[in-house]
Protein backbone atom coordinates (compact mmCIF):
# COMPACT_ATOMS: atom_id res chain seq x y z
CA UNK A 1 0.00 0.00 0.00
CA UNK A 2 1.40 3.46 -0.63
CA UNK A 3 2.10 5.70 1.44
CA UNK A 4 -0.26 8.54 2.09
CA UNK A 5 1.31 12.51 2.43
CA UNK A 6 1.05 13.21 6.48
CA UNK A 7 -2.40 15.07 7.62
CA UNK A 8 0.05 17.27 10.03
CA UNK A 9 -2.47 18.84 11.51
CA UNK A 10 -3.70 14.91 13.11
CA UNK A 11 -0.65 14.84 14.46
CA UNK A 12 -0.70 18.32 16.38
CA UNK A 13 -4.08 17.64 17.79
CA UNK A 14 -3.06 14.48 19.16
CA UNK A 15 -0.34 16.12 20.42
CA UNK A 16 -2.33 19.10 22.38
CA UNK A 17 -5.22 16.21 23.13
CA UNK A 18 -2.47 14.18 25.37
CA UNK A 19 -1.71 17.37 27.60
CA UNK A 20 -5.53 17.81 27.98
CA UNK A 21 -6.29 14.95 29.24
CA UNK A 22 -3.23 15.30 31.63
CA UNK A 23 -4.44 18.52 32.69
CA UNK A 24 -7.80 17.30 33.38
CA UNK A 25 -6.62 14.72 35.78
CA UNK A 26 -4.22 17.76 37.62
CA UNK A 27 -7.86 19.63 38.25
CA UNK A 28 -9.57 16.93 39.29
CA UNK A 29 -6.95 16.38 42.29
CA UNK A 30 -6.11 19.86 43.00
CA UNK A 31 -10.41 21.19 43.00
CA UNK A 32 -10.74 18.78 46.32
CA UNK A 33 -7.41 20.19 48.46
CA UNK A 34 -8.94 22.13 51.64
CA UNK A 35 -8.38 26.04 50.92
CA UNK A 36 -9.47 25.87 47.21
CA UNK A 37 -11.27 29.28 46.66
CA UNK A 38 -13.93 30.02 44.21
CA UNK A 39 -11.82 31.90 42.35
CA UNK A 40 -9.98 28.62 41.59
CA UNK A 41 -13.07 27.14 40.89
CA UNK A 42 -14.28 29.00 38.36
CA UNK A 43 -10.33 29.32 36.60
CA UNK A 44 -10.03 25.71 37.16
CA UNK A 45 -13.99 25.09 35.48
CA UNK A 46 -12.88 27.33 32.36
CA UNK A 47 -9.39 25.03 31.87
CA UNK A 48 -11.59 21.86 32.03
CA UNK A 49 -14.14 22.49 29.79
CA UNK A 50 -11.20 23.71 27.39
CA UNK A 51 -9.78 20.68 27.83
CA UNK A 52 -12.65 18.26 27.70
CA UNK A 53 -11.98 18.00 23.74
CA UNK A 54 -9.59 15.08 24.41
CA UNK A 55 -11.42 12.03 24.87
CA UNK A 56 -13.35 12.98 21.22
CA UNK A 57 -10.32 14.09 19.89
CA UNK A 58 -8.58 10.90 20.44
CA UNK A 59 -11.65 8.69 19.00
CA UNK A 60 -11.79 10.80 15.62
CA UNK A 61 -8.30 10.55 14.95
CA UNK A 62 -8.87 7.17 15.08
CA UNK A 63 -11.28 7.10 12.77
CA UNK A 64 -9.31 9.94 10.42
CA UNK A 65 -6.53 7.54 10.37
CA UNK A 66 -7.61 4.18 10.20
CA UNK A 67 -9.83 5.65 6.71
CA UNK A 68 -7.39 8.01 5.18
CA UNK A 69 -4.70 4.62 5.43
CA UNK A 70 -6.64 1.65 4.78
CA UNK A 71 -8.66 2.76 1.60
CA UNK A 72 -7.04 -0.20 -0.26
CA UNK A 73 -6.58 -3.88 0.36
CA UNK A 74 -6.54 -5.02 4.27
CA UNK A 75 -4.65 -7.46 5.28
CA UNK A 76 -6.98 -8.09 8.59
CA UNK A 77 -4.58 -10.00 10.11
CA UNK A 78 -1.19 -8.34 9.84
CA UNK A 79 -3.64 -5.41 11.04
CA UNK A 80 -4.64 -6.54 13.96
CA UNK A 81 -0.98 -7.61 14.54
CA UNK A 82 0.22 -4.32 14.52
CA UNK A 83 -2.64 -2.68 16.41
CA UNK A 84 -1.99 -5.79 19.08
CA UNK A 85 2.02 -4.70 19.18
CA UNK A 86 1.28 -0.92 18.69
CA UNK A 87 -1.48 -0.30 21.50
CA UNK A 88 -2.57 -3.35 23.55
CA UNK A 89 0.66 -4.79 24.57
CA UNK A 90 2.04 -1.06 26.32
CA UNK A 91 -1.63 -1.52 27.30
CA UNK A 92 -0.69 -4.48 29.55
CA UNK A 93 2.89 -3.76 30.47
CA UNK A 94 1.65 -0.36 31.61
CA UNK A 95 -1.41 -2.36 33.59
CA UNK A 96 1.16 -4.28 35.14
CA UNK A 97 3.14 -1.35 36.43
CA UNK A 98 -0.12 0.08 37.82
CA UNK A 99 -1.49 -2.79 39.13
CA UNK A 100 1.46 -3.27 40.88
CA UNK A 101 1.72 0.38 42.19
CA UNK A 102 -1.88 0.68 43.15
CA UNK A 103 -2.32 -2.77 45.09
CA UNK A 104 0.45 -5.22 44.68
CA UNK A 105 1.08 -9.16 44.23
CA UNK A 106 1.43 -9.67 48.07
CA UNK A 107 -1.17 -12.84 48.92
CA UNK A 108 -2.20 -15.32 47.41
CA UNK A 109 -0.70 -15.17 43.62
CA UNK A 110 -3.27 -16.98 41.85
CA UNK A 111 -6.17 -14.73 43.17
CA UNK A 112 -3.57 -11.65 42.06
CA UNK A 113 -3.69 -13.17 38.81
CA UNK A 114 -7.36 -13.27 38.29
CA UNK A 115 -7.94 -9.75 39.82
CA UNK A 116 -5.40 -8.23 37.17
CA UNK A 117 -6.49 -10.05 34.45
CA UNK A 118 -10.32 -9.13 35.51
CA UNK A 119 -8.51 -5.30 35.52
CA UNK A 120 -7.38 -5.55 32.56
CA UNK A 121 -10.41 -6.71 30.29
CA UNK A 122 -12.30 -4.00 32.01
CA UNK A 123 -9.76 -0.81 32.26
CA UNK A 124 -9.82 -0.79 36.21
CA UNK A 125 -6.03 -0.91 36.89
CA UNK A 126 -5.80 2.43 37.00
CA UNK A 127 -8.68 5.53 36.17
CA UNK A 128 -7.24 5.98 32.61
CA UNK A 129 -6.87 3.28 31.04
CA UNK A 130 -10.90 2.75 30.00
CA UNK A 131 -9.96 4.59 27.08
CA UNK A 132 -8.05 1.71 26.16
CA UNK A 133 -11.18 -0.49 26.69
CA UNK A 134 -12.91 1.14 25.09
CA UNK A 135 -10.79 2.10 21.91
CA UNK A 136 -9.61 -1.52 20.98
CA UNK A 137 -13.51 -2.74 19.48
CA UNK A 138 -12.65 0.09 16.71
CA UNK A 139 -10.16 -1.38 15.50
CA UNK A 140 -11.32 -4.77 16.44
CA UNK A 141 -14.77 -3.79 14.01
CA UNK A 142 -12.57 -1.86 11.56
CA UNK A 143 -13.35 -4.27 8.49
CA UNK A 144 -17.10 -4.27 9.30
CA UNK A 145 -17.31 -0.85 9.85
CA UNK A 146 -15.17 0.13 6.84
CA UNK A 147 -17.73 -1.95 4.95
CA UNK A 148 -20.98 -0.29 6.51
CA UNK A 149 -19.32 3.18 5.43
CA UNK A 150 -18.16 2.03 1.98
CA UNK A 151 -21.72 0.59 1.61
CA UNK A 152 -23.32 4.21 3.15
CA UNK A 153 -21.54 5.99 0.63
CA UNK A 154 -22.41 4.21 -2.51
CA UNK A 155 -26.10 4.12 -1.49
CA UNK A 156 -26.76 8.08 -0.66
CA UNK A 157 -26.17 10.39 -3.44
CA UNK A 158 -23.25 12.78 -3.01
CA UNK A 159 -25.38 15.73 -1.87
CA UNK A 160 -27.31 14.59 1.17
CA UNK A 161 -23.91 12.90 2.99
CA UNK A 162 -24.19 15.34 5.41
CA UNK A 163 -27.49 15.08 6.19
CA UNK A 164 -27.18 11.49 6.29
CA UNK A 165 -24.38 12.11 8.87
CA UNK A 166 -26.34 14.59 10.77
CA UNK A 167 -29.17 11.96 10.73
CA UNK A 168 -26.50 9.51 12.02
CA UNK A 169 -25.08 11.98 15.09
CA UNK A 170 -28.79 12.82 16.46
CA UNK A 171 -29.36 8.26 16.27
CA UNK A 172 -26.15 8.64 18.94
CA UNK A 173 -27.40 11.62 20.99
CA UNK A 174 -30.69 9.54 21.15
CA UNK A 175 -28.68 6.70 22.36
CA UNK A 176 -26.90 8.54 25.26
CA UNK A 177 -30.13 10.55 26.04
CA UNK A 178 -31.65 7.11 26.84
CA UNK A 179 -28.45 5.52 28.50
CA UNK A 180 -29.77 5.31 31.66
CA UNK A 181 -33.30 3.86 30.15
CA UNK A 182 -30.89 1.00 28.21
CA UNK A 183 -28.97 0.28 31.57
CA UNK A 184 -32.01 -0.67 33.30
CA UNK A 185 -33.45 -2.70 30.37
CA UNK A 186 -30.21 -4.71 30.31
CA UNK A 187 -30.14 -4.62 34.04
CA UNK A 188 -33.37 -7.08 34.08
CA UNK A 189 -32.08 -8.99 31.01
CA UNK A 190 -29.12 -10.26 32.83
CA UNK A 191 -27.01 -11.12 29.95
CA UNK A 192 -23.59 -12.43 30.52
CA UNK A 193 -21.24 -9.78 29.40
CA UNK A 194 -23.13 -7.87 27.69
CA UNK A 195 -25.52 -6.42 30.87
CA UNK A 196 -22.64 -5.28 32.36
CA UNK A 197 -20.91 -3.63 29.23
CA UNK A 198 -24.47 -1.37 29.33
CA UNK A 199 -24.44 -0.82 33.19
CA UNK A 200 -21.31 -1.06 35.43
CA UNK A 201 -19.07 -0.38 32.65
CA UNK A 202 -21.43 1.92 30.20
CA UNK A 203 -18.84 4.78 30.76
CA UNK A 204 -16.99 2.32 28.08
CA UNK A 205 -18.66 1.10 26.05
CA UNK A 206 -18.08 2.34 22.40
CA UNK A 207 -21.25 2.47 21.20
CA UNK A 208 -21.62 6.00 23.06
CA UNK A 209 -18.81 7.37 21.57
CA UNK A 210 -19.33 5.81 18.42
CA UNK A 211 -19.99 9.68 16.42
CA UNK A 212 -16.95 10.71 17.06
CA UNK A 213 -15.28 7.68 15.37
CA UNK A 214 -17.85 7.65 12.26
CA UNK A 215 -17.03 11.30 12.08
CA UNK A 216 -13.37 10.80 11.89
CA UNK A 217 -14.03 7.75 9.52
CA UNK A 218 -16.26 10.52 7.11
CA UNK A 219 -13.12 13.01 7.53
CA UNK A 220 -10.81 10.50 5.83
CA UNK A 221 -12.67 8.66 3.49
CA UNK A 222 -13.00 12.72 1.95
CA UNK A 223 -10.67 15.22 3.66
CA UNK A 224 -10.83 17.09 1.27
CA UNK A 225 -14.39 17.38 1.49
CA UNK A 226 -14.17 17.58 4.98
CA UNK A 227 -11.80 20.73 5.06
CA UNK A 228 -14.44 22.81 2.89
CA UNK A 229 -17.03 22.18 5.71
CA UNK A 230 -14.62 23.16 8.33
CA UNK A 231 -14.45 26.16 6.11
CA UNK A 232 -18.18 26.83 5.89
CA UNK A 233 -19.17 25.55 9.26
CA UNK A 234 -17.25 27.48 11.02
CA UNK A 235 -19.11 30.22 11.99
CA UNK A 236 -21.82 27.45 13.25
CA UNK A 237 -19.52 25.28 15.52
CA UNK A 238 -17.74 28.30 17.03
CA UNK A 239 -20.95 29.63 18.27
CA UNK A 240 -22.12 26.18 19.45
CA UNK A 241 -19.17 26.01 21.10
CA UNK A 242 -19.06 29.62 23.00
CA UNK A 243 -22.67 28.97 23.74
CA UNK A 244 -22.10 25.77 25.34
CA UNK A 245 -18.65 26.12 27.45
CA UNK A 246 -20.66 29.60 28.79
CA UNK A 247 -23.83 28.11 29.57
CA UNK A 248 -21.90 24.82 31.38
CA UNK A 249 -19.28 27.11 33.14
CA UNK A 250 -22.20 29.33 34.41
CA UNK A 251 -24.00 25.93 35.37
CA UNK A 252 -21.14 24.47 37.03
CA UNK A 253 -19.95 27.27 39.27
CA UNK A 254 -23.52 27.79 40.59
CA UNK A 255 -23.30 24.11 41.90
CA UNK A 256 -20.54 24.96 43.78
CA UNK A 257 -22.82 26.51 46.40
CA UNK A 258 -24.43 24.11 48.94
CA UNK A 259 -26.21 23.95 52.09
CA UNK A 260 -23.17 22.35 53.97
CA UNK A 261 -20.82 25.65 52.23
CA UNK A 262 -18.97 25.44 49.03
CA UNK A 263 -18.15 22.45 47.68
CA UNK A 264 -16.21 22.66 43.95
CA UNK A 265 -17.80 19.50 41.69
CA UNK A 266 -17.63 18.83 38.29
CA UNK A 267 -19.95 16.07 38.36
CA UNK A 268 -21.99 17.88 35.41
CA UNK A 269 -20.07 17.62 33.06
CA UNK A 270 -19.46 14.10 32.69
CA UNK A 271 -19.05 12.87 28.98
CA UNK A 272 -22.00 11.04 28.17
CA UNK A 273 -24.51 13.36 28.32
CA UNK A 274 -26.81 14.91 25.69
CA UNK A 275 -26.06 18.62 25.61
CA UNK A 276 -22.10 17.75 26.94
CA UNK A 277 -21.75 15.67 23.80
CA UNK A 278 -22.74 18.64 21.29
CA UNK A 279 -20.64 20.51 23.19
CA UNK A 280 -17.87 18.16 23.09
CA UNK A 281 -18.33 17.57 18.81
CA UNK A 282 -18.13 21.10 18.52
CA UNK A 283 -15.15 20.95 20.22
CA UNK A 284 -13.40 18.10 17.99
CA UNK A 285 -14.79 20.92 15.18
CA UNK A 286 -12.73 24.21 16.70
CA UNK A 287 -9.48 22.50 17.41
CA UNK A 288 -8.79 21.02 14.43
CA UNK A 289 -9.49 23.89 13.02
CA UNK A 290 -6.62 25.70 15.10
CA UNK A 291 -4.65 22.79 14.71
CA UNK A 292 -5.07 23.26 10.61
CA UNK A 293 -4.41 27.17 10.72
CA UNK A 294 -1.48 26.50 13.17
CA UNK A 295 0.51 23.59 11.31
CA UNK A 296 -0.19 25.37 7.92
CA UNK A 297 1.20 28.71 9.02
CA UNK A 298 4.28 26.70 10.83
CA UNK A 299 7.64 25.92 9.22
CA UNK A 300 9.84 22.88 9.02
CA UNK A 301 10.92 22.84 12.49
CA UNK A 302 7.26 23.35 13.81
CA UNK A 303 6.20 20.38 11.25
CA UNK A 304 8.98 18.09 13.04
CA UNK A 305 7.64 19.00 16.69
CA UNK A 306 4.28 18.80 15.60
CA UNK A 307 5.21 15.10 14.52
CA UNK A 308 7.09 14.36 17.96
CA UNK A 309 4.50 15.43 20.31
CA UNK A 310 1.88 13.08 18.07
CA UNK A 311 4.88 10.07 17.87
CA UNK A 312 4.85 9.85 21.42
CA UNK A 313 1.72 10.73 22.81
CA UNK A 314 0.28 7.43 23.83
CA UNK A 315 3.08 6.11 25.34
CA UNK A 316 3.02 9.56 27.40
CA UNK A 317 -0.57 8.94 27.60
CA UNK A 318 0.00 5.93 29.10
CA UNK A 319 2.46 7.20 31.73
CA UNK A 320 0.99 9.79 32.83
CA UNK A 321 -0.66 8.98 35.81
CA UNK A 322 2.41 7.74 37.43
CA UNK A 323 4.40 11.23 36.39
CA UNK A 324 1.26 12.74 38.04
CA UNK A 325 1.90 11.58 41.49
CA UNK A 326 5.33 12.34 41.16
CA UNK A 327 4.47 15.93 40.15
CA UNK A 328 2.51 16.59 43.56
CA UNK A 329 5.43 15.32 45.36
CA UNK A 330 7.26 18.10 43.98
CA UNK A 331 4.43 20.14 44.45
CA UNK A 332 4.60 19.80 48.23
CA UNK A 333 8.29 20.53 48.36
CA UNK A 334 8.48 23.49 46.25
CA UNK A 335 5.00 24.90 45.59
CA UNK A 336 2.81 24.28 49.19
CA UNK A 337 1.98 27.78 50.15
CA UNK A 338 1.41 28.96 46.42
CA UNK A 339 -2.07 29.24 44.45
CA UNK A 340 -4.12 26.12 44.07
CA UNK A 341 -4.58 27.15 40.59
CA UNK A 342 -0.63 27.79 40.24
CA UNK A 343 -0.03 24.83 41.93
CA UNK A 344 -2.42 22.93 39.52
CA UNK A 345 -0.78 24.12 36.64
CA UNK A 346 3.08 23.57 37.54
CA UNK A 347 2.01 19.97 38.70
CA UNK A 348 0.58 20.03 35.00
CA UNK A 349 3.62 21.45 33.15
CA UNK A 350 5.57 18.49 35.43
CA UNK A 351 3.84 15.65 34.54
CA UNK A 352 3.53 16.27 30.75
CA UNK A 353 7.17 16.87 30.24
CA UNK A 354 7.72 13.68 32.26
CA UNK A 355 5.91 11.35 31.04
CA UNK A 356 7.19 12.83 27.32
CA UNK A 357 10.46 12.71 28.81
CA UNK A 358 9.55 8.71 29.78
CA UNK A 359 7.82 7.91 26.49
CA UNK A 360 10.72 8.87 24.65
CA UNK A 361 13.12 7.14 26.39
CA UNK A 362 11.75 4.09 26.70
CA UNK A 363 10.70 4.05 22.89
CA UNK A 364 15.02 4.47 22.59
CA UNK A 365 15.17 0.94 24.10
CA UNK A 366 15.58 -2.66 22.42
CA UNK A 367 11.99 -3.38 23.21
CA UNK A 368 11.03 0.07 24.13
CA UNK A 369 8.41 -0.13 21.25
CA UNK A 370 6.44 -2.79 23.50
CA UNK A 371 5.82 -0.18 26.29
CA UNK A 372 5.81 3.32 24.23
CA UNK A 373 4.04 2.17 21.24
CA UNK A 374 6.74 3.19 18.93
CA UNK A 375 9.74 3.07 18.83
CA UNK A 376 12.38 5.99 18.35
CA UNK A 377 13.11 7.20 14.91
CA UNK A 378 16.79 8.09 14.71
CA UNK A 379 17.77 10.57 11.61
CA UNK A 380 17.87 8.23 8.68
CA UNK A 381 19.50 10.47 6.48
CA UNK A 382 22.58 11.18 9.35
CA UNK A 383 22.63 7.13 9.69
CA UNK A 384 22.93 6.69 5.70
CA UNK A 385 25.59 9.38 5.83
CA UNK A 386 27.72 7.92 8.45
CA UNK A 387 27.41 4.15 6.56
CA UNK A 388 28.37 5.21 3.30
CA UNK A 389 31.61 7.64 5.19
CA UNK A 390 32.39 4.31 7.39
CA UNK A 391 32.22 2.31 3.34
CA UNK A 392 34.01 4.60 1.33
CA UNK A 393 37.06 4.56 4.86
CA UNK A 394 37.22 1.16 4.44
CA UNK A 395 37.48 0.97 0.24
CA UNK A 396 40.18 3.53 1.11
CA UNK A 397 42.05 1.14 3.82
CA UNK A 398 41.94 -1.80 1.33
CA UNK A 399 43.08 -0.28 -1.55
Amino acid sequence: MPKKARIHEIELLRGLAFPAVALQHAIAHYAGLNGVSVEDGVRMTLLLLAAKFAVPAFIFITGMVLFYNYDGRLRYGLFLRNRFSDILVPYILWSAVYFTVNQGWNGDIGYRLVAFAANLATGKNNYHLWYIVMIVPFYALFPVLRSLMRACAKIIPFRWRAAALTGTAFICLFLVHHLYRISAFMSKADIPFLTPYFTTYADRNFLYFAFYFILGAAAGMAPDRWAYWLVRGKAVYWAVFVLLLGYYAYATVLSFASPAGMHISFNGLSLLRPLMTLFLLSSVFVFYALSKAWSESSGPVGLKVMTGLGRYSYGAYLAHALMLRQSYKADGWLFAGWNATLRMLMSFLICVLLSYAAAVLLSGLPFGKWMAGTAFRRNRKRKSALVHRWHTVRNFDEN
